[in-house]
């Protein structure tokens, strides 16, 4: 049984979740426009807005992921639904959707002493450092999306960690590796470069940090990939669910 729906915007793709009264997703509709994914028969239904491009105001970094005031309200398809906005960081310019700002907060309600950096493994990954609580700074990557982009699968294996170790230690050899997948399709040899460029770009977010990585629908099994890219370099990782984790975050502003 339905008790709440969660609309969601990301990556140019509205969803919207039912979720009951445990937090289990009971159902999951997509379309390139949310008027079809709001309830038509019973217009009093809760829905939890967390949408990208509704208009906010974004949250300057450092703060909570979730607002602590009154919340925004956001018209989508002529109705007025209460909205999750977005967080900034603004030196340098570096945006956390509001899906992900759920995911952190979803993370910080089951773990809220957690210090650390979680790693949202999407197709622009984001790297969040958290302490106290609070969101503190953040990075960004686009490793999925720029594999996507080349038609490369998102492989690992010898291969991949060859390459990714080639390209940590030795970052001017990443080309020939991509150039690789250009000639004969070697996937993992290309994953593992352009990850492993993103792992040396950010060396002071993992480098002695525990770090929880993320999944994320819009890189279906990257994260597994990025954990065992970290796990190589012998980082303090784990791997969780971000849909999991989005839920949480949702609901507890909804519980607000």
């Amino acid at each position: 049984m339905t008790d709440w729906i969660a609309l969601i915007e990301e990556a140019g793709r509205w969803r919207a979740l039912s979720v009951d009264g445990t937090g289990a997703i009971t159902g999951s509709r997509t379309n390139p426009s949310p008027r079809p994914l709001l309830p038509q028969t019973d217009p009093q239904t809760e829905v939890v807005l967390a949408a990208a491009s509704v208009g906010l105001e974004t949250r300057a970094l450092p703060c909570t992921p979730l607002p602590e005031g009154a919340w925004p309200v956001a018209e989508i398809a002529d109705r007025a639904l209460p909205a999750l906005p977005g967080l900034l960081q603004t030196q340098p310019r570096d945006p956390i959707t509001p899906p992900e700002a759920a995911r952190i907060a979803g993370i910080l309600a089951g773990a809220p002493q957690f210090d650390g950096v979680i790693w949202i493994c999407g197709a622009t990954a984001l790297w969040a450092h958290i302490s106290a609580g609070e969101v503190v700074s953040a990075a960004r990557a686009g490793s999925a999306a720029i594999l996507a982009g080349l038609g490369a699968e998102l492989d690992a294996g010898t291969a991949f960690d060859a390459a990714l170790s080639d390209a940590l230690s030795r970052p001017e050899r990443a080309s020939r590796d991509l150039g690789a997948l250009a000639l004969n399709g070697q996937s993992e040899r290309a994953a593992g470069a352009v990850l492993g460029l993103e792992l040396a770009a950010t060396r002071p977010w993992w480098l002695g940090q525990p770090v929880l990585a993320l999944s994320s629908p819009t890189a279906p099994g990257w994260g597994e990939v990025c954990l065992r890219a970290l796990q190589s370099q012998g980082a303090q990782v784990t791997l969780g669910d971000g849909e999991a984790a989005l839920i949480a975050g949702l609901a507890q502003a909804r519980n607000r």
